[in-house]
């Protein structure tokens, strides 16, 4: 999945839970939920993080390769885990949602991912391929739906 179908469907998460139950700092959730979302992408070294970070990313990549260890669900609940033990409970929560809005995106396109990798080769896939027509359309869809639920949490509409 594209970097800005990450982030729009981050913001997507991010929005619903928002107008869905009551968060401490909503706007501060969003944000962070949004930019966590591209956070499984530093196994790559020519991701948008990962280039931004190649100092971390490339090691990473040598070590685990893209959508190895680092598109399972292991990451983000050790992340989380050890934010959590040390009081950044927010944190915790915010990196645990937009990590896994990332790890659903990626799902969905036909590379798939392995929500339990090393302990399976079982990938949950879709028929998305990435950057291509569909996921345009997608990505529209997304942010129309971004800019609805924007609008009602402001009582525009």
């Amino acid at each position: 999945m594209m970097f800005k179908t990450h982030l729009a469907f981050g913001l997507l998460i991010s929005l619903l839970i928002v107008n869905t139950i009551n968060v401490s700092y909503p706007i501060i959730f969003v944000i962070l939920v949004t930019i966590f979302t591209s956070l499984p992408d530093i196994d790559h070294p020519k991701s948008k993080i990962g280039r931004k970070l190649f100092f971390i990313s490339w090691p990473i990549n040598v070590i685990f390769s893209h959508r190895g260890f680092f598109h399972s669900i292991f990451p983000p609940l050790i992340i989380s885990s050890v934010l959590y033990y040390i009081g950044l409970k927010f944190l915790a929560l915010t990196l645990t949602v937009g990590y896994i809005a990332h790890l659903l995106g990626d799902s969905i396109t036909k590379e798939g991912i392995n929500f339990l990798h090393p302990f399976t080769r079982f990938r949950l896939q879709g028929p998305i391929t990435t950057g291509q027509t569909f996921e345009y359309i997608i990505y529209i869809s997304i942010l129309f739906t971004d800019l609805l639920i924007t609008a009602k949490l402001f009582n525009i509409i």
